[in-house]
């Protein structure tokens, strides 16, 4: 695990002597290159002109975090407050750090919460309720916001937003005088037109996962309104039945099967012609293949209408924080609409409030389904304890897929623990 403390202008008044000493010899060299009358460049200092007075005591917030570059944006913060300390704990391995962080004897002051694993936090009393603390949430996309609601109080606000969409070849769709599929028929039939098995090319990408399933179920009308999946309706058998059957006849294929970790690399490689895939692919097909051009369009329509899934996270504080106070504030800063407008700009995050839309549609206009996308998407989340669910779907799909397992069986199988889980 990696320790970074943030760089702040007082730090070394309150550090040793050596410190203090290299403190004196940094000012005396500035003093001297001024009276020089240098015309050079004057270097990056931690301050130039009156030293505000520090109040103590410093107030120190611990913030565990995975390695983003938006933890620049907590150092900001850091250096504009003279009586607070944001000490950031990087973790590599953060999603299997992160529950451990909570239940130890001295949990961080703000964490980390993405939508799926924010139930079953919130439930085992390990994030603390914001209560007063928050900004108001209207401006916030409701899908989104809801998502961290828990027994009718909030824990946190959005931060950022993904979803999935039609990523798709456009090459290979300019060839054969095709315009994105708007329904599962026109999808079908546009995956057997562009499957070239000579090459080993698939016309459509679908990895073994329920993230990218998921929009089946919902475009079949196989969910209810609380999100849950009835793997025991017509409308699931459907779910199964069309992609599956796509696959059988050779114009669907899974990652693997193109010796690839996942369907970007898949499509950058040019043996996809569609994928169901999150804006997340952008800076990777622009680092990994950057002479590959792709479209965007929405997902296709099924018996039961549109529907794709959202992904969004949040900055909470755990239930024990030493500092809960000082951490609301952070996150209020973190999320207000001046941060979340600084946005990457490589498209692979989508900002959460309502009010910057149009600022961030006016910046990548072809990504626009993405973001419209949110509109008509559910977020990625479960009830409690629902990891089960996700690992029994994963590794059942991949049976399916390989003929290990007939599809009414594996159906039946999933009912049975998503009723377990409902228990």
């Amino acid at each position: 695990m990696l320790w970074q403390q943030i760089t702040h202008p007082f730090h070394l008044i309150r550090d040793s002597a050596g410190d203090r000493r290299a403190l004196f010899a940094l000012v005396l060299g500035f003093l001297l290159f001024a009276l020089t009358g240098c015309t050079a460049a004057a270097p990056d200092l931690p301050f130039v002109g009156p030293k505000p007075t520090p109040t103590p005591p410093y107030r120190t917030v611990t913030a565990l975090l995975p390695d983003e570059p938006v933890n620049q944006r907590i150092r900001q913060y850091d250096r504009e407050r003279i009586d607070l300390l944001v000490d950031i704990r990087v973790e590599a391995a953060y999603s299997a750090q992160l529950r451990a962080a909570l239940e130890s004897e001295s949990p961080p002051d703000l964490v980390v919460v993405d939508s799926f694993a924010f139930p079953d936090l919130a439930e085992a009393g390990l994030l603390l309720p914001a209560g007063n603390r928050l900004d108001p949430a209207d401006d916030f996309h409701p899908v989104l916001a809801d998502a961290f609601v828990w027994e009718g109080q909030r824990y946190c606000l959005p931060r950022e937003a993904r979803s999935l969409a039609l990523v798709y070849n456009r090459a290979q769709f300019e060839k054969a005088a095709l315009q994105p599929p708007r329904t599962w028929d026109e999808m079908r039939a546009a995956a057997a037109a562009i499957t070239d098995l000579n090459i080993g090319s698939f016309g459509l990408i679908l990895a073994p996962d329920l993230s990218r399933w998921l929009p089946f179920f919902y475009q079949a009308g196989a969910v209810d309104g609380q999100g849950r999946v009835d793997f025991a309706s017509p409308a699931a058998t459907a779910t199964i039945d069309f992609p599956l059957t796509t696959f059988r006849e050779n114009f669907a294929g899974q990652p693997a099967e193109s010796n690839s970790s996942w369907a970007g690399e898949v499509m950058g490689k040019g043996k996809g012609g569609m994928a169901y895939e999150g804006n997340w692919i952008v800076p990777y097909l622009a680092a990994e293949f950057p002479d590959f051009a792709y479209g965007v369009a929405p997902l296709p329509s099924g018996p039961g209408g549109r529907g794709t899934v959202a992904f969004t996270s949040c900055y909470g504080v755990p239930a024990r924080s030493a500092h809960p106070d000082d951490a609301f504030a952070l996150t209020n800063w973190l999320t207000s609409p001046e941060m979340q407008a600084a946005w990457p700009g490589d498209g692979s995050q989508m900002p959460a409030r309502l009010s910057l839309r149009d600022q961030w549609l006016a910046a990548f206009p072809h990504l626009a389904p993405f973001l419209t996308g949110l509109d008509e998407a559910r977020v990625w989340q479960f009830p409690p304890g629902s990891s089960r669910l996700l690992e029994s779907f994963n590794r059942g799909m991949v049976a399916l897929l390989n003929a290990d397992v007939e599809a009414v069986d594996f159906l039946a199988q999933m009912q049975h623990t998503a009723e377990g889980i409902r228990d």
